[in-house]
């Protein structure tokens, strides 16, 4: 009896272990820290002790943007060991309220409470700094760390921690920006409950704009351009998007672009049509798009093939550690790939075999005041000339001048987009070139 009851008890403590082990959170083998499923969960119950009373705190995503070329000098094996020296350091200097963990691939993200929360700005700072520091003495000499921040203070009104993650995401984007980014005369809370009443109340309509081939292919391309129905709603397209990427509802208006473009591929049935559809940086980082594309297009078939996905060139650096992923799942379904606002940021180069594009839509600072600068035309050659020995036609967009399309062509532009070729409209009206054969 005896023996049973030692036996009994020693089963129940083997299962209260095991339990324990179960409860425990997961921690990702190769830094040791906490993984990203943990830390979205102590971003909910933060959120949800928001909305009970007055708590200060902020997210930050700290992004090693340029791991992938140290790693490429050092060697994976002893990149593995360089980032978990980098989480250790981490550790070690941040608060010991801070909930760090090992957010995905290069990238690493921390919840500050309190106090932290409100000098998040110069915590992460100084961390990235001692980060920087401490990597050039591992490093060789030629190499230099560059670390990225995002910053998203968490309050009452957001509804969830994807919504959280995806602001500290873009926050990290405002960071590359070159130049002053224009106001925005609409207020946050004003543009969201206008965005959400348009997604509610299937107020988005689709536009299409003309690519204009400037040596004939045989094709036609246009860009899908989504907008509100009511033109008087007062709330621009760039505005839509922008609140949309902050709330993380970029990827609801993805897929319903890309619905609308499966729709118009399907009743078209032209062979020779090709549909452009903007993709946000939500849709980059989602595990869920591709599930979600691969149903669509077993739904529509071959028409899948017509489509191009263009992405830009902040996004592609905000969310370079999902390129692989991202490049590995559209290979297969034989979409093309168009990186926009190529030249944006600093040495946009260095950022092209990260991807498996097919074209680049150039920045319009690359394009302002041409005829006024002979020095400019002459990195517009340079810059096209590059793009072009590495495989990539090269899109011009946003002319609005059509003196310009005789200097693109002698440049060596394939296409053109602007409002001076083809104003957006509601249907595909734009009278593309034709070669023809004259019998005299």
């Amino acid at each position: 009896m005896a023996q049973s009851k030692s036996t009994e008890s020693g089963q129940q403590l083997h299962s209260k272990t095991r339990n324990r082990r179960q409860l425990a959170p997961r921690r990702d083998p190769l830094t040791g820290l906490f993984q990203q499923d943990y830390l979205g969960q102590q971003v909910e119950k933060t959120l949800l002790k928001c909305r009970q009373g007055p708590l200060e705190a902020t997210l930050a995503l700290l992004q090693l943007e340029n791991f992938y070329e140290i790693r490429s000098w050092v060697g994976k094996s002893e990149a593995s060991l360089l980032l978990g020296d980098i989480a250790r350091l981490l550790q070690k200097s941040l608060p010991d309220k801070a909930v760090l963990c090992h957010y995905q691939h290069y990238e690493f993200a921390v919840l500050l409470l309190d106090e932290c929360s409100s000098n998040a700005r110069l915590i992460t700072d100084r961390v990235k700094l001692a980060v920087q520091s401490a990597v050039s003495a591992w490093i060789p000499p030629q190499l230099e760390l560059k670390c990225g921040i995002g910053l998203a203070k968490l309050s009452r009104s957001i509804p969830c921690a994807d919504v959280v993650f995806a602001r500290a995401r873009h926050d990290l984007g405002q960071g590359h920006q070159h130049g002053d980014m224009p106001a925005l005369q609409i207020p946050a809370e004003t543009a969201l409950r206008r965005l959400r009443c348009a997604l509610k109340e299937n107020q988005l309509r689709l536009t299409f704009q003309a690519i204009a081939c400037l040596k004939e292919d045989g094709l036609q391309h246009y860009e899908l351009r989504t907008c509100l129905a009511d033109a008087d709603a007062g709330l621009p397209a760039a505005i839509l998007f922008e609140t949309a990427v902050q709330n993380a509802m970029g990827e609801a208006i993805d897929r319903w672009v890309i619905e609308q473009a499966f729709r118009v591929l399907r009743q078209n049935r032209r062979e020779t049509l090709r549909l452009t559809v903007s993709l946000t940086q939500n849709s980059l980082v989602s595990p869920k798009f591709f599930p979600w594309l691969e149903n669509r297009i077993g739904h529509f078939g071959q028409v899948a093939e017509q489509l191009v996905f263009q992405i830009s060139e902040i996004d592609v650096l905000i969310a370079q550690h999902h390129m692989d992923y991202f490049c590995h799942k559209l290979n297969p379904l034989n979409i093309n790939l168009c990186v926009s606002h190529f030249g944006c940021t600093a040495n946009p180069f260095r950022y092209l075999p990260l991807l498996c594009a097919h074209s680049v839509k150039l920045d319009v600072s690359l394009l302002e005041k041409l005829r006024l600068n002979p020095m400019k035309i002459q990195l517009l050659k340079r810059t096209i000339n590059q793009l072009h020995e590495t495989g990539l036609r090269v899109i011009a967009a946003m002319i609005d001048d059509i003196s310009l399309l005789p200097l693109l062509w002698l440049s060596k532009v394939n296409f053109a987009q602007g409002y001076c070729l083809h104003k957006p409209n509601s249907v595909m009206n734009f009278e593309f070139l034709k070669d023809e054969t004259l019998s005299l």
